[in-house]
């Protein structure tokens, strides 16, 4: 969830600064349980990396103030505070007369984005994210290292918590997740046809090393909860870089 957070966080701080004029504005008056919010950045979010043709998924939203201080973890606040929604592209989805779902329409547009805005107490919010079709397979998503096996080489010393692609082409590797740190991160491309995958690191923390090996057979099993690279090694091993087959699971 931490990663939906964030980026709902950063499109929050950046609408709050160009509506801060608004923000400090008297307004209309508020529930008792909206009005604490109404100077607060509040993120708007939903816990999936996309949404499918026909899904309907919950909404979630809270302030964001805490981050500032390093609090993480956003204060929730009620989706009923919520106002004003607004869908991109049009038609393609619809919310719930509490605010607190997002309906998918069976013929929203597979591969585009989805934008969703809404107004908050203090300012308005806005969150993103990738359209797929029912039954499509995508690789995006948030996964832990189930299992590894690489032979007759040594195994690596730590198991994978974190590796994450997102619904942009980007991928990233943590070997034990503390807020928002990853070792490492980079660009993917994924042949669903062929079931080939290579990854691109283009920056991090903790580099994998020149032996690791980056790109191999991809597939994904258990209806998108399981997910298997062949031919990979993703590093914190001292095998000379031998292939490495991982087994990853969905969280």
């Amino acid at each position: 969830m931490r990663h939906h957070i964030l980026s709902a966080a950063l499109t929050a701080f950046g609408v709050l600064a160009a509506s801060s004029a608004a923000a400090q504005s008297a307004g209309p008056s508020l529930s008792e349980e909206c009005a604490p919010f109404r100077y607060h950045p509040v993120a708007v979010w939903i816990d999936a990396e996309v949404v499918r043709q026909g899904d309907t998924v919950p909404i979630k939203a809270g302030s964001i103030l805490g981050r500032a201080s390093g609090d993480l973890t956003p204060d929730p606040m009620p989706t009923g505070c919520l106002s004003d929604w607004r869908i991109t592209p049009a038609g393609a989805a619809s919310v719930s007369a509490d605010g607190s779902s997002l309906t998918v329409a069976p013929d929203a547009p597979a591969g585009a984005t989805l934008t969703l805005e809404a107004q908050t107490p203090g300012q308005p919010a806005r969150y993103e994210t990738r359209i797929v079709g029912r039954d499509e397979v995508v690789l995006t998503g948030r996964y832990s290292q189930a299992e590894v096996d690489c032979g007759e080489a040594e195994e690596p010393a730590r198991p994978i918590r974190e590796l994450v692609f997102g619904p942009t082409g980007r991928f990233s590797v943590t070997w034990q997740p503390f807020e928002t740190y990853t070792d490492y991160w980079g660009d993917f491309t994924w042949d669903a046809a062929a079931g080939h995958l290579a990854l691109e690191i283009t920056g991090g923390n903790r580099h994998p090393g020149a032996n690791a090996r980056l790109e191999g057979a991809v597939e994904v099993q258990a209806g998108g909860s399981r997910l298997v690279l062949q031919g990979f090694n993703l590093g914190d091993v001292l095998n000379g870089g031998a292939p490495c087959r991982y087994v990853f699971g969905k969280f």
